[in-house]
């Protein structure tokens, strides 16, 4: 008996160095990622400071672009007013522009605004049902295709047939410019038949079920005129050649 109570004894107090030794390791291991966790690297400070100077000049840029579009619209309109052959010829540029997406455009038409919820996700929600994805930019934008739509923006992006709507991490890329919702798309084309075949596609109303269960926002509305801001973007094509 007294022999057994000895050993338990030690067997106790050798259990016991080794669950707090074991403690305390635990304890120093994990201590640096506790203390650290909420530290932002030095790195990842100085590359949002980079691609905000990237955004600045891209900025500055397309200001450019629009100031040299206007500088050249001016002398083709001095140069239209020498010839009747000049003026034919300025006036269908303007309008192969117009086809191509390279001047605004004014009309009637919709706009559709989609946003992040105003209801912030519980430990037992999904928070991907509670933004907007880029996925659902593409939709809408491909049901206003299928629908007549003429001319289609999302925010100051004009949207082309190479354009690229895209999920970087947490924020959306259209045109490779950063959009923050409230995500307007604005579309030209008939009003009626745009918002009533949008509101009654499934994609729509499935998006409709999100707002009223997430409250996210989703709606559409009829304009009488809506206006689409020009490309700034000038296609250059790599490989395509003129038909001979």
């Amino acid at each position: 008996m007294i022999t057994r109570g000895r050993t338990g004894g030690v067997f106790l107090a050798a259990l016991f160095v080794m669950v707090a030794g074991f403690g305390y390791l635990l304890a120093v291991q994990f201590e640096p990622t506790v203390n650290n966790a909420y530290v932002v690297p030095a790195q990842n400070v100085e590359l949002v400071e980079i691609m905000k100077g990237l955004e600045k000049e891209n900025g500055s840029a397309a200001q450019r672009i629009v100031d040299l579009r206007t500088q050249l619209g001016e002398l083709e309109s001095k140069g239209a007013a020498t010839s009747d052959e000049v003026r034919v010829l300025t006036q269908e540029l303007g309008e192969l522009r117009a086809k191509a997406g390279l001047a605004e455009a004014t009309g009637p038409g919709v706009i559709v605004t989609l946003s992040d919820s105003s209801r912030t996700p519980t430990l037992s929600d999904d928070p991907n049902y509670f933004v907007i994805h880029d996925g659902y930019l593409r939709s809408i934008v491909n049901l206003m295709r299928r629908y007549g739509a003429t001319a289609i923006a999302i925010n100051d992006q004009r949207v082309l047939g190479n354009s690229a709507i895209i999920c970087a991490g947490p924020i959306i890329l259209v045109n490779s410019s950063r959009m923050s919702p409230p995500y307007v798309i604005t579309a030209l084309g008939n009003p009626e038949m745009l918002a009533d075949s949008i509101s009654q596609d499934v994609f729509f109303q499935v998006l409709e079920m999100y707002r009223d269960q997430f409250k996210i926002t989703c709606s559409v509305e009829k304009k009488t005129s809506v206006t689409v801001p020009a490309s700034l973007d000038n296609a250059a094509f790599k490989y395509a050649v003129g038909a001979q």
